[in-house]
């Protein structure tokens, strides 16, 4: 088993990898206009720009989505094949790669009642994750991906 690394550690192991920020991730949807308008209305993303990759991949579009200083990168149409949608926490955690999004909320109740009025679906209700002091829920976008908001539990 390999130690953990400590913090220190690894900012000063870097050597000349000068990564600043993350910069977006990509999510790949059937519908790139419905997923659109779910990140822009129900979540309040500001569509930052539009484009397609020409002939390359003509039947695909794409667009950056903002919150703040983060973007998704919403990859649509052109037929993709959907993964399977999961119904409960443990086959939410179960999957490889990319399980969620996490979005830092200041109310959770408050945001969650917003969203429930906006027609979102719930996935998970409220529950504390002590160790993190995180108190957590989680949504579906309209292709089923799993959106966590987090809002931090006072000490």
């Amino acid at each position: 088993m390999t130690a953990p690394i400590s913090s220190r550690q690894a900012a000063t192991t870097g050597g000349r990898l000068r990564i600043t920020r993350a910069d977006h991730v990509a999510l790949r949807v059937a519908d790139y206009d419905e997923t659109i308008r779910f990140y822009t209305t129900k979540l309040n993303f500001q569509l930052e720009a539009e484009w397609t990759l020409g002939d390359a991949v003509p039947e695909v579009r794409l667009a950056y989505v903002r919150l703040g200083a983060f973007m998704i990168e919403v990859i649509g149409d052109g037929g993709p094949e959907p993964a399977p949608a999961t119904n409960d926490m443990g086959a939410h955690l179960s999957r490889s790669g990319y399980v969620h999004l996490c979005l830092r909320v200041e109310d959770l109740d408050e945001v969650l009642a917003e969203l429930r009025a906006r027609g979102v679906a719930v996935f998970a209700e409220p529950f504390v994750v002590e160790p993190i002091g995180q108190r957590l829920a989680m949504v579906r976008d309209n292709s089923g991906n799993i959106i966590e908001l987090a809002q931090a539990v006072a000490a």
